[in-house]
């Protein structure tokens, strides 16, 4: 798979990663998992951004 097309495959995977963990976490009363589901999310949203700019870079 080109280097480009497995980046845009990534960053789309790390989106959809953090709207599920926000999703989940909305949906939690445990104040506990609450918060670690919007930490992965937070996690996962760093790892998008970093794909998105070595994207840029190959442009």
């Amino acid at each position: 798979m080109e280097v480009k097309a497995f980046l845009q495959k990534a960053m789309l995977n790390e989106q959809e990663q953090v709207r599920d963990y926000q999703r989940f976490a909305q949906t939690t009363d445990n104040e506990r998992v609450k918060q670690a589901f919007y930490e992965f999310a937070e996690t996962r949203g760093h790892t998008a951004a970093k794909i998105k700019d070595l994207l840029a870079e190959l442009h």
